[in-house]
């Protein structure tokens, strides 16, 4: 007999493409996995196996438990499992019938809202009230965080770049690169994966206070105060996002803004102003369209003209507001204003927000002093000599600031003394202490806010200065052997083979002395120029890096999160990474009526059908539309008019699980699934027209209507948010309630409730409404699919398209089934 061995688990080959873990020790049966010997390594890749073998503890199941072909690690069970199991004496186990799942290590951290980061282990309190940072390509948003997962051990792996960035995740998870999504799995040392290398600071949860209430208005006009009130701005709290924004407005404006009778003038660069507006709009306020002017100016004798950009607000309460925060009024020479007083008590995160956006006002460009070596970013500041205390007082603070945010400053200089037409001036100037590790926390943790191309040449910067500080190191590690090698008699052409990748000279100055300090780079590490116009750089700001080493790590508890976002992705690490049932549904045409029209039926698809995490359906999702759908299925949807007589004939139980019982589903779930009917959600789901290319059995193709160069529909999408959020409800249930069978179990995601109790009789009523649920979104999927088809082709989608329902199978599934 062939037996084979994966990770201490036996395996005996029963018949072709079929292997049997058998029964031994607390198994209840034995198990089996149907799948070749390449797919059975495959398989035996991650923790599928041990899965498979734990799932034959669960009490009452009565045949070998089974892992198809596609199996691959799940919740508890694998996806891709199949188990059966007494109804009067076994168990009902929701984390066997629900999860799917690709995760990171509980350490990573995961960059949030204003320049936060929290580990994804930390997350699982209040997550929904989070928002992650989502690299679109086209610019860095936010979205709110709708999904938080936690697993038991899984193997990982970690992956390492050339920069030295780190992540540990499971060879499932998805990064981005040039490709788009790929599995670490599918990844391999030399590839390139985008990096947003913004790191932000720790998410401390700031000290609440008022910063500002009506009595900072009283001499104000009532009606400004109502105003403010109405646009719940008053009274104004340290944790409020409003203050949050407010803090880089008054930032930004100190450094280049103006205030003129009512309004509020920012200057800066058009992408810039559009993130201000922004900004603006998200507390309230209308701001103006961007101006745009030619502005004509002389220096030292030398006349030059410039296009000045511009936005302004004309409300005199936004005015007001930002003054009594620390924006000066006037002329900013001539004002005695220092750094706003509250920013002492607040979180250094908060404090980043107010440094960024003066630093993208007012400090300099990263710039190199020689090819490989970076000047001191520095900003300048004048005062009137009578006030030049209070510039001095004004750069000092901002100097603390940085100092406790853990970024060093070289000492505060006075400039010069200048006579201007508003009398003798004085300029400070202080930069960043420009050692390499200095400036890669000030341009990762803080760096420069409204000024994207100073940010991005910040984050290149950082990652070039990694780069170059690991090549520097292992020069370093290299040196130390070389020495230790002549210290044991070796000869320097023999130590010169040994180390290999150095030359002779390099091998000489480390034995014999002649060197200053560490290692330089060799002759060919690029200069930072260099560097930049090798890099792949993308408008959100992520980073091409390449991949150094893949390397495993063993197993460890993992996470994952989901956005409501059409990207679906969110930043871990700097590493941009990503977070049923399925259909088919046949048609009359041929590959040659679609050849040519790829591009303008998937466009249309894809604007007619929501993807991605979070809201967007095709319907306004009702409390009558949800019931409806919960309790009836696909036979409420075509009622509605959104499926015909033959979609209920093809699909699994007609489309309707008779033993559904929507009270049994939370509300949280069902206001989850609200939006999402008629949605394909992220992660693995999708629609994709697919075009028959081989036929094998020519009286199957004919029973199922299908013909070489056919064009079919495959749909694969589920209950959304609610049937997670149901399953998720059930297992805390079941842990609390069930503890006593928990611990009878090999692994705490197998929580089960016995047969006949009345959490398991609850959990199967509303994992059957979560079915029924699942059933009419892919059917108003169809709905749709068959409305473009319908218009990209101008004919009707039934009558002469012939869009009819091929299957429907549910996969994540349990029913009741008699067998004798």
């Amino acid at each position: 007999m062939t037996t084979r061995e994966i990770d201490g688990i036996r395996l005996e080959k029963v018949r072709e493409h079929v292997w049997e873990i058998p029964r031994e020790g607390d198994m209840n049966v034995p198990a089996r996995v149907l799948a070749s010997e390449a797919l059975l390594d495959e398989i035996g890749e991650d923790d599928t196996l041990r899965q498979l073998r734990n799932a034959t503890h669960l009490p009452g199941i009565v045949e070998p438990a089974l892992c198809m072909p596609d199996g691959h690690q799940g919740y508890g069970f694998p996806v891709g499992g199949v188990g059966a199991i007494d109804a009067r004496t076994g168990c009902i186990s929701p984390g066997a019938i629900g999860y799917d799942i690709n995760c990171l290590s509980g350490d990573s951290e995961v960059l949030l809202s204003h320049g936060r980061y929290r580990r994804i282990e930390n997350l699982s309190e209040r997550f929904e009230d989070k928002q992650a940072r989502v690299a679109d390509k086209d610019e860095m948003v936010d979205a709110d965080i709708r999904l938080f997962t936690e697993s038991k051990e899984r193997r990982v792996h970690e992956v390492t770049t050339a920069a030295g960035d780190t992540i540990t995740a499971t060879r499932d998870h998805p990064f981005d690169t040039v490709e788009g999504m790929v599995d670490l799995g599918n990844l391999n040392v030399g590839d390139e994966v985008f990096l947003h290398p913004f790191d932000g600071l720790a998410d401390d949860t700031p000290p609440e206070f008022v910063v500002l209430d009506e009595d900072d208005f009283a001499d104000e006009d009532p009606q400004l105060v109502r105003f403010l009130k109405d646009c719940d701005l008053l009274p104004l709290y340290s944790t409020d996002d409003a203050f949050h924004r407010l803090l880089k407005l008054v930032g930004f404006h100190t450094g280049d803004g103006s205030f003129g009778q009512s309004l509020t003038w920012f200057y800066g660069e058009p992408d810039d102003l559009e993130a201000i507006r922004r900004d603006i709009e998200a507390i309230g306020l209308t701001p103006s369209r961007i101006y745009e002017r030619e502005r004509h100016h002389e220096i030292n004798g030398k006349e030059f003209t410039r296009t000045e950009y511009s936005v302004k607000s004309g409300s005199n309460a936004f005015k007001q507001l930002l003054i009594r925060l620390g924006a000066p009024d006037g002329r900013k020479v001539e004002s005695d204003f220092t750094v706003p007083e509250y920013l002492d008590r607040l979180a250094d995160w908060q404090q980043a927000l107010y440094l960024s956006t003066f630093f993208g006002a007012e400090m300099s460009a990263p710039d190199t002093v020689a090819p490989k070596n970076f000047y001191a970013p520095s900003v300048s500041h004048n005062r009137i000599a009578e006030l030049s205390g209070a510039g001095e007082a004004f750069m000092t603070d901002l100097m603390d600031l940085l100092n406790g945010i853990g970024v060093r400053t070289n000492a505060l200089e006075e400039v010069e003394r200048t006579e201007t037409t508003a009398g003798e001036t004085v300029r400070f100037r202080f930069g960043v202490a420009t050692d390499p590790d200095n400036l890669i926390r000030f341009f990762t943790r803080i760096g420069y806010r409204y000024a994207h191309e100073k940010q991005k040449k910040g984050l290149l910067a950082a990652q070039y200065l990694k780069r170059k500080e690991r090549v520097i190191e292992e020069r370093a590690r290299l040196a130390e052997k070389a020495r230790a090698l002549a210290d044991g008699g070796i000869k320097t052409r023999e130590i010169k083979d040994r180390l290999g990748g150095v030359n002779e000279r390099f091998i000489e100055r480390s034995i014999y002395g002649g060197r200053d300090g560490r290692p330089r780079p060799p002759v060919d590490f690029p200069d930072f120029e260099e560097f930049c116009d090798q890099t792949t750089v993308r408008e959100d700001l992520t980073i091409g890096t390449k991949i150094s080493s893949i390397s495993e790590r063993g197993t460890t508890q993992v996470y994952d999160i989901g956005v409501t976002h059409d990207a679906h992705t969110f930043v871990a690490n700097g590493f941009v990474v990503s977070n049923c049932g399925v259909r088919m549904v046949n048609t009359n045409l041929a590959y040659d009526d679609v050849r040519g029209r790829e591009s303008e039926l998937v466009d249309a698809l894809f604007e007619a059908i929501p993807s991605g995490l979070g809201g967007g359906g095709v319907i306004d999702g009702s409390a009558d539309a949800i019931e409806g759908a919960l309790e009836r299925g696909v036979e409420w949807a075509v009622d509605e008019g959104y499926g015909i007589e033959s979609d209920l004939a093809r699909c699994e139980d007609e489309g309707r699980r008779p033993d559904a019982r929507p009270e049994y589903v939370s509300q949280k779930a069902k206001d989850r699934g609200r939006n999402q009917l008629g949605s394909l959600g992220s992660g693995n789901h999708f629609l994709e027209v697919q075009r028959v290319t081989d036929v094998f059995r020519d009286d199957v193709a004919d029973a199922y209507g299908l013909e070489e160069d056919g064009i079919v529909v495959l749909i694969h999408c589920g209950s959304r948010g609610l049937g997670h959020q149901t399953c998720n409800d059930y297992l805390r249930r079941i842990e609390k309630e069930h503890g006593d069978l928990l611990a009878e179990l090999p692994d705490k995601e197998l929580a089960a409730a016995p047969a006949g109790s009345k959490l398991a009789d609850e959990y199967y009523g509303a994992m059957g409404a979560c079915i029924n649920f699942a059933w009419v979104n892919r059917q108003l999927v169809t709905h749709q699919a068959r409305e473009v088809f319908a218009d990209v082709f101008d004919a009707d989608p039934i009558d002469d398209l012939e869009m009819e329902l091929l299957y429907d199978v549910a996969h994540n599934i349990g029913k009741k089934e008699t067998h004798e």
